[in-house]
C-alpha cells in the first residue's frame, strides 16, 4: 500500500465519526490530548504498572531499535535498564518497530495503563497497528501531515 492509498484510507475513516469513551490512561478521567499528553509521563503507581521492560519478551535488540526510532543506543539502553515507563507514542513506535500486531499492542498498553480511545491521534496509530504497516517514519510523516504530533520527541528522551 502506498503513503497516498494510507493517508486517502485515514481521511475515510476520520471523516466517520467514533466515539470510545475509553480516558488516554487507566487512572485518568480525562481524554487522550496529544497535544499536551504525547510525551508526558503519567504518575502511574510503579507498583501498578509495567514498564519498558515488558518489550523484552518480545526480543528487542536494542541496536536495531536505536536506528529505527533514530535514537542514541546509550540513551534507549538506559531507559530499558532503569525500567522507564515509556509515553504512549514511545511504546507504539516500539511495538511498530518490533512489528506487533494490534491485539499485542493493547495488552501492553493496558499493562502500561494506556488504551487507545477515539482521538484522530490514537485510530491513526491503530490503523496502523490493524493493517500491519510497521513503517515508524511514515507514521509520523502521516500523523504530522493530519495535524498530530510525532509519536515521541527525541529531545524528551534523552
Amino acid at each position: 500500500m502506498t503513503k497516498e492509498e494510507i493517508k486517502r484510507n485515514i481521511e475515510i475513516m476520520l471523516s466517520q465519526k467514533y466515539e470510545k469513551n475509553i480516558p488516554c490512561c487507566e487512572d485518568s478521567t480525562h481524554d487522550y490530548d496529544a497535544y499536551n499528553n504525547i510525551d508526558n509521563m503519567y504518575a502511574h503507581d510503579k507498583n501498578k504498572y509495567k514498564d519498558i521492560t515488558l518489550f523484552n519478551d518480545y526480543n528487542p535488540n536494542i541496536n536495531y531499535l536505536s536506528q529505527l526510532l533514530g535514537v542514541d543506543e546509550a540513551m534507549l539502553n538506559s531507559l530499558f535498564h532503569n525500567r522507564h515507563i515509556p509515553s504512549k507514542g514511545l511504546a507504539s513506535a516500539i511495538g511498530i518497530a518490533l512489528k506487533l500486531d494490534l491485539e499485542t499492542m493493547n495488552n501492553i498498553f493496558k499493562d502500561l495503563g494506556y488504551s487507545f480511545n477515539s482521538s484522530d491521534y490514537d485510530r491513526i496509530i491503530e490503523y496502523f497497528f490493524l493493517n500491519e504497516i510497521y513503517d515508524v517514519n511514515m507514521l509520523n510523516e502521516i500523523l504530522l501531515e493530519f495535524g498530530q504530533m510525532y509519536l515521541y520527541s527525541k529531545r524528551k528522551l534523552r
